[in-house]
């Protein structure tokens, strides 16, 4: 091993352990905001997928949560109740597409909120070069887990799945 492996393999088990403590303190954050909600972790689940998969059907939740369609249907029953989501006819006439209603994506947005709220309490606590120092690494995580996603996609696709280089990856867009 070279000095230069070396260093960098301590720097990635530094990043790995800043990341394995930010996820155990943002459990705490997303801890609370979920029992802060009036929906079940189910629910959550069905209403995300809505909006994050769409289009996507009953049958597709249920492949995706691992649960039965009399589950997945009593929670979809419930959601309805709610006004957070409706059942659409799909284009091929035989299935139905399940979509969030202004109101669902409103109950998800105020989750996050609830989320973003805290972060901004935090980096508030941040000086000026701090900001500046975790914007440009934030930037590179960014780049790097959207090429490795990107890459993924490829593979699942049929491609080779192989991401650029984080050096090379486009920069991001508005995503």
């Amino acid at each position: 091993m070279t000095p230069v492996d070396s260093v960098r393999g301590g720097l990635v088990a530094s990043v790995s352990a800043h990341l394995a403590a930010l996820d155990q303190l943002a459990i705490e954050l997303r801890l609370d905001a979920l029992v802060a909600s009036e929906l079940s972790l189910q629910q959550l689940k069905v209403l995300l997928l809505a909006v994050h998969r769409a289009p996507i059907t009953a049958h597709e939740v249920a492949a995706e949560l691992g649960v039965t369609a009399a589950t997945v249907s009593g929670l979809v029953r419930r959601l309805a109740e709610h006004g957070l989501l409706v059942r659409e006819e799909a284009p091929d006439r035989r299935s139905r597409h399940l979509v969030a209603t202004p109101a669902g994506r409103q109950a998800l947005e105020e989750l996050a909120s609830f989320q973003l709220r805290s972060r901004l309490g935090i980096l508030e606590r941040l000086d000026t070069a701090e900001l500046a120092a975790l914007d440009t690494g934030l930037a590179i995580a960014q780049r790097a887990l959207r090429a490795h996603v990107e890459g993924e996609a490829g593979h699942d696709a049929g491609h080779d799945g192989a991401a650029p280089p984080v050096g090379d990856a486009a920069p991001s867009r508005g995503r």
